[in-house]
C-alpha cells in the first residue's frame, strides 16, 4: 500500500497546480495583461467589468474587490516584479504559459509555511467535496475539472483565502527562500503513515482498497468516477495525517521538478 499510496499522490501534482482559482488568474491575466494603466487603451474599469460578467459576478461586489485588490497587490510588490521578466506585464504570464505556472507555483508552494501549505489542501478539497460532482465532470484530469470551478460559486470567504494565499505563493517564489527538506528517513516512515491513513479513510473496505489499488496502478484507464473518487479518498487521508508526516508529504509531492530527487525514496520500515 505504501508504494501505491507514493504513486496517487504523485498524480494529484497537476491537480494541486492548476485549480480553478489559477484559470481565474489566467483569464484575468489574460484581460488585463497587467500594464502600467496609461498603456492601456480600453479604461481599466471596463475591462474589469468585462471579466466580472464573464464569470457571473456583480462588478461592485465583495469578490470584484478581492480581485482587484490582488491585481494591485501583485502590480506593485517590488520583490515579485523584480524577478518576473516583463515587470508587471510579465506577471500575466505566468498564468498563461503551462510551463512557467507549474514552475512557479511548485517552487512557492514549495516555500510555503506548513500551514499556508495545509490551508492551500484543505481549500482545494473543500472545493473538490461541495463544488464538483463525484464523476469530475467526466474529467480524468482533475486540474480540468477544477478548471470548471468558478468564482460565482466559490464563497467570498474562500475567494479571499485563494487569493491570499496565491500572492504568498508567488511571494515565496520570487524569494527563493531555502526549502527545509525531511530525510530520506523522515519521508519513508511519512510514506507509511499515508498508507494508514489511506486504509483509515477506506475504512477497511477490501473492496475499496481494491478499487483504489486498481486505480493507482493503471490511473490511464480509470473512469473520471474513478479518478475523482480516489483523488478526494486521497485528499482527505492526507488532510487527516498528523504533521510532520503530512507536511512531508504535501513537500516532497510540491517540490519543483528539477528538485524532486533530493529526497530519495529511503527505506520504509514498519514504525
Amino acid at each position: 500500500m505504501t508504494k501505491v499510496a507514493a504513486c496517487l499522490v504523485a498524480l494529484l501534482i497537476a491537480f494541486v497546480i492548476t485549480p480553478r482559482a489559477g484559470a481565474i488568474a489566467r483569464h484575468e491575466a489574460g484581460k488585463l495583461q497587467l500594464p502600467a494603466y496609461p498603456t492601456l487603451q480600453t479604461p481599466v474599469e471596463q475591462i474589469y467589468k468585462q471579466m466580472f460578467i464573464e464569470q457571473g459576478i456583480e462588478p461592485d461586489s465583495r469578490k470584484a474587490t478581492i480581485v482587484r485588490a490582488w491585481v494591485e497587490k501583485i502590480r506593485h510588490d517590488p520583490v515579485i516584479l523584480s524577478v518576473i521578466p516583463g515587470g508587471a506585464q510579465g506577471v500575466s504570464q505566468v498564468f498563461l504559459d503551462p510551463r512557467i505556472r507549474e514552475s512557479v507555483m511548485s517552487s512557492g508552494l514549495a516555500r510555503l509555511s506548513a500551514a499556508d501549505r495545509l490551508s492551500y489542501i484543505q481549500l482545494l478539497t473543500r472545493f473538490l467535496d461541495e463544488l464538483v460532482p463525484v464523476n469530475c465532470y467526466g474529467e480524468v484530469d482533475m486540474g480540468a475539472a477544477m478548471n470548471r470551478v468558478t468564482l460565482r460559486e466559490m464563497s467570498d470567504a474562500d475567494v479571499q483565502q485563494y487569493f491570499e494565499l496565491l500572492y504568498k505563493i508567488l511571494s515565496g517564489d520570487a524569494r527563493k527562500s531555502p526549502i527545509a527538506l525531511p530525510t530520506p528517513q523522515q519521508y519513508a516512515f511519512a510514506q507509511l503513515r499515508l498508507s494508514r491513513a489511506l486504509l483509515i479513510e477506506l475504512d477497511g473496505n477490501e473492496s475499496d482498497v481494491e478499487r483504489y489499488e486498481a486505480f493507482a496502478r493503471n490511473p490511464s484507464l480509470a473512469t473520471p468516477l474513478d479518478a475523482c473518487w480516489a483523488t478526494r479518498v486521497t485528499l482527505h487521508a492526507i488532510v487527516a495525517m498528523p504533521d510532520p508526516e503530512r507536511d512531508f508529504i504535501l513537500l516532497r509531492t510540491l517540490l519543483p521538478g528539477d528538485r524532486q530527487t533530493e529526497i530519495p525514496a529511503g527505506e520504509a520500515t514498519a514504525p
